[in-house]
């Protein structure tokens, strides 16, 4: 099932992240334990990430490469151009943000 995350808060969205992970974990027969050696990480902290209690970038990704799942992350915060405009501004990206005063 494809859930879309638009009206769901940070924190039922990492409780929703923690539970596929758990499933996935679950579905490849490791232990917390088993998964947190593989990924390089304690069991604490794959018991807080299945939990929703949320943790660093580097354990999800960690967790992700141990589990498989990296490649999921492939389209995470990728700019996809809706128009002719946003496609033109692709092939010249900013390198940096202006601040409030358009300076």
């Amino acid at each position: 099932m494809n859930v879309r995350f638009d009206f769901y808060t940070p924190s039922e969205i990492s409780e929703i992240l923690g539970e596929r992970l758990k499933a996935q974990r679950l579905s490849l027969n490791l232990t917390q334990a088993a998964l947190a050696e593989k990924a390089g990480i304690g069991v604490s902290t794959v018991a807080r990430i299945e939990s929703g209690q949320g943790s660093t970038l580097d354990n999800v990704i960690r967790i992700a490469i141990a589990l498989g799942m990296i490649n999921h992350f492939s389209q995470l915060f990728e700019v996809t151009p809706s128009n002719i405009e946003d496609i033109i501004a692709k092939q010249n990206p900013r390198l940096r943000a202006s601040n409030k005063n358009g300076e």
